[in-house]
């Protein structure tokens, strides 16, 4: 487990203790998920209907969730600061992009 090899236990993610491991756990996550979102962002193009839409609607949602993690240096149990959330705005503009991408492929 990775959180194991970082000695990370489960009573501090409870406490929101953050720690150097516990950042390069989330860091291994936030990576492996960047990989997965380009693999739907490939695939999405096999979905019926509005799929695809939706598809990257999510992608670029959740790609910004990423952004901001990576901007808290991966640090999402910090008690003291925001935590990291998706404004009404940003999901608006992922929207938008998500629109853009389904209409003008590269």
């Amino acid at each position: 487990d990775m959180l194991t090899s970082e000695s990370v236990s489960n009573e501090d993610i409870l406490n929101l203790k953050s720690s150097d491991g516990y950042c390069r756990v989330v860091t291994k996550v936030a990576d492996r998920a960047c990989e997965l979102l380009m693999e739907a962002e490939v695939g999405k193009s096999s979905l019926p209907g509005l799929g695809p839409l939706f598809v990257q609607i999510i992608v670029e949602l959740y790609r910004g969730y990423l952004i901001k993690l990576q901007q808290m240096n991966y640090d999402n149990l910090n008690a003291e600061g925001e935590r990291v959330k998706i404004s009404t705005l940003q999901k608006i503009a992922a929207s938008c992009k998500a629109v853009f991408a389904i209409s003008f492929p590269s």
